[in-house]
């Protein structure tokens, strides 16, 4: 059979769980001939500058890596789209495949491959498009969420759906369990879906809806999975709860649930944090006990992580 000469287009841990699949499977068609993943960055609270996840693997494995700078107010975007493409082109590449990257693969590059791309979404679009959809379908109380295998297209995730695979979301999943586990299954879906989609048998369906409703954590309406929805990127501040609502979920049970949620969605980060004072405090275990929201251990800003129970017997807290 003739070789099928692929870039991979990953940064994360999730990322390797696709392309590891991609190169143990038993598509022996598939060459990956390089990998692009997103440029070293400071990491932790070191700041250390630090590899993706993928240019480690890759680099242990003997692929090429590429990597190219993002564009300064914009990092889902590259600096130079042309030098990405004018890189990319002299390998005259037959499949891109994209998994958790994190920047728009430019649409000459697409359109220039001879199979186009298939992207690995964690979620069933055209819910949740957009760079965090599990935190969100957590967030929103989803009942189920998915795995979808969908074509790059000009604009992030608006492609024509390959294949999709559900699983529920059950009560104790958090962002950071749901995140492996859908990508393990993402991996599976696109090594079953990659022969016919290269043979030109399945070249999807498009997307129902392109309508895109931008969503606070305070205002979620949207609850039928098959709505569109744009699932954007979160930021430190999303993880804020008042204390007050914290302390009313305590003592009466009022918005425990949507707290709960919003403590599995938001882990492992930014987390959940409220203000005693200029004071930070990070929530880093709650659980619920008969419908009322229970605070398990906190970590005061500057100070070592300890029970609430403990935290709560020595520091005065807003009543």
């Amino acid at each position: 059979m003739t070789s099928v000469t692929t870039v991979f287009f990953g940064s994360t841990n999730e990322s390797v769980l696709v392309l590891e699949k991609l190169l143990t499977s038993h598509l022996s068609r598939i060459t990956v001939v390089a990998v692009v993943t997103q440029p070293p960055r400071p990491m932790s609270r070191k700041q250390i500058v630090s590899l993706t996840p993928v240019e480690t693997w890759a680099k242990d494995h003997g692929i090429p890596t590429l990597s190219f700078p993002s564009h300064p107010e914009k990092p889902w975007l590259y600096e130079n789209e042309k030098t990405v493409t004018g890189t990319l082109q002299p390998l005259q590449v037959d499949l891109l495949i994209s998994a958790s990257y994190g920047q728009k693969i430019p649409w000459p590059t697409i359109m220039s491959t001879k199979h186009g791309g298939l992207n690995v979404h964690p979620s069933l679009l055209p819910r949740w498009r957009g760079a965090d959809p599990v935190p969100w379908a957590i967030l929103s109380g989803d009942n189920q969420t998915g795995v979808t295998i969908v074509t790059l297209a000009e604009h992030f995730d608006e492609g024509n759906i390959i294949a999709q695979k559900k699983i529920p979301i059950l009560p104790t999943d958090t962002t950071t369990i749901l995140y492996p586990k859908l990508f393990t299954l993402g991996a599976e879906l696109l090594i079953d879906v990659l022969p016919d989609y290269l043979s030109g048998k399945n070249r999807g369906k498009p997307q129902v809806s392109s309508h895109h409703t931008h969503h606070t954590l305070e205002v979620i309406q949207l609850r039928t999975s098959g709505i569109s929805s744009y699932a954007r990127r979160l930021t430190r501040d999303d993880g804020f709860e008042p204390w007050k609502s914290l302390q009313q979920a305590m003592e009466t049970g009022n918005d425990a649930s949507r707290i709960d949620r919003k403590f599995r969605a938001l882990d492992p980060w930014p987390g959940i944090w409220t203000l005693l004072g200029q004071k930070r405090l990070k929530i880093l275990k709650l659980h619920l006990r008969d419908k009322n929201l229970v605070i398990d251990t906190v970590q005061l800003e500057g100070k070592n992580p300890i029970p609430f129970s403990q935290f709560s017997s020595v520091y005065l807290l807003p009543s």
